[in-house]
């Protein structure tokens, strides 16, 4: 059997060293446009913060390692088209030249890109999309030569990360606009609301609901970020507004969401026969709404690279679990979320209550306890738990792995309630945060 994958980062390259080393002799080829392969993307923010100055160390594995392994890992090839029915996928390598790669079983993992959207004057200098080694190391480049005014394109994860970014590189002048009424709108309003409180007090201008409509500069450089309400002086610009799935080269008749992503089943199959697909490219099946979404982390990625390798090699597997659990870090204080907040349930039709508590972070008499955020939501009739969203200013974030252990587990409030979780008074009360909000629901 021949198995070809398309995109050497993690979805693909897990499915690539996992086919060869359970099938030695299975033929992998592994086709990737640049010349970097399995690099920790969700780490760039803190390289461009220089709480990292090391870019070697976001390189998890290089190409001589996978080369060595039996994989033929060839860089720089640029796919260009497929052909389903013939199960050829045409490229150039490097060189220019056209090649044609015939498969057996096909894995599409190219990930995603960085949304550049068609406004005026984006193409100029110092404007930087980051998803890229390359991009990092241009960032942190033009944030370490003393720009006066840093504007950043976008509230989500990766505007707030490199918001936090600016500010330990004491950019004099941070900028966030954003075209929704709120930051970090995955989370319900409240968290939103701390998100600004947070950036606020650390020197961060917020403009909410202002959209973009020029930018401005001289000598090809950016100088000024214009938009529907405002001018804002910019040495350097940050976009910071999604990303596009990369699957624009597709011929019709693959399933796509409505942004480009391949639709997936619970193991990584297209709806085309022998073709899956893995990572920011593609769907993942939501356990609490059944059906796929597109929800680009590198926690799925890397899950579904190794499943659909195994499917591939035949075996019956099923990702039918994602929850969406994530978690971020601005500045003092920790954020986290899993399953279904309030708005999504709102979205689904759910017929759902929720709590919100405050609670310590551990016993009032060790030193320095905080006070952290926590809302559940659940479903009315039966109280099994949906969601959950934490914050505060330490020992908050991880706490929502068992938050996701219990919505994966179809828990209630009740039993969420009674769990035998640990007691110590550095690190939680005898009824811990947890424990406090299940007990709150109704």
């Amino acid at each position: 059997m021949k198995f070809l994958v398309i995109g050497g980062n993690a979805a693909g390259m897990s499915a690539a060293s996992r086919v060869k080393r359970k099938s030695p002799d299975t033929e992998v080829v592994v086709l990737e446009q640049t010349h970097e392969v399995s690099y920790g993307a969700c780490g760039l923010p803190y390289y461009v913060a220089g709480l990292n100055n090391n870019l070697d160390l976001m390189r998890i594995r290089k190409a001589d390692q996978f080369l060595a392994s039996g994989v033929d890992l060839r860089l720089g090839c640029d796919v260009t088209g497929a052909d389903f029915t013939a199960k050829t996928v045409s490229y150039t390598d490097e060189n220019g030249e056209a090649h044609v790669e015939s498969y057996d079983k096909l894995l599409i993992a190219t990930g995603s890109s960085p949304k550049v959207p068609p406004i005026p004057g984006i193409r100029q200098k110092n404007i930087f999309p980051l998803k890229t080694l390359d991009q990092a190391a241009a960032l942190k480049l033009a944030l370490e030569s003393n720009p006066k005014s840093v504007v950043i394109v976008g509230g989500g994860y990766i505007g707030l990360e490199l918001a936090e970014a600016c500010i330990l590189q004491k950019v004099p002048e941070i900028h966030i606009v954003e075209a929704l009424d709120r930051l970090l709108n995955v989370f319900d309003p409240e968290f939103s609301e701390m998100v600004k409180t947070e950036l606020e007090k650390n020197g961060v201008h917020i403009h909410l609901g202002e959209r973009v409509m020029s930018f401005e500069g001289e000598d090809d450089k950016v100088t000024a970020v214009k938009t529907d309400k405002d001018c804002y002086a910019a040495d350097v610009v940050i976009l910071s507004i999604g990303v596009s799935p990369n699957t624009r080269f597709l011929p019709e008749g693959i399933e796509k969401l409505g942004n480009g992503a391949l639709v997936t089943d619970a193991s990584m199959k297209t709806s085309v026969p022998d073709v899956y697909a893995a990572g920011d490219c593609a769907s993942v099946w939501s356990k609490l709404l059944d059906k796929p979404m597109y929800i680009a982390l590198g926690t799925n990625a890397n899950k579904q690279g190794r499943l659909a390798g195994d499917a591939v090699l035949g075996k019956n597997v099923r990702f039918a679990r994602a929850l969406g659990t994530s978690m971020l870090r601005v500045m003092g204080m920790e954020f986290a979320k899993t399953g279904l907040g309030e708005q999504e349930c709102k979205a689904n039709g759910i017929d759902y209550k929720t709590t919100t508590v405050e609670s310590r972070s551990h016993a009032r008499y060790y030193p320095d306890p905080v006070t952290l955020t926590v809302k559940l939501t659940y479903r009315a009739a039966d109280k099994v738990l949906l969601g959950a969203q934490i914050a505060g200013a330490k020992e908050a974030a991880v706490r929502i792995d068992t938050f996701a252990c219990a919505v994966d587990q179809g828990m209630t409030t009740d039993e969420l309630g009674f769990l035998d979780l640990g007691y110590a008074p550095p690190f939680a009360s005898v009824w811990d945060a947890i424990a406090i909000a299940a007990n709150a629901s109704k």
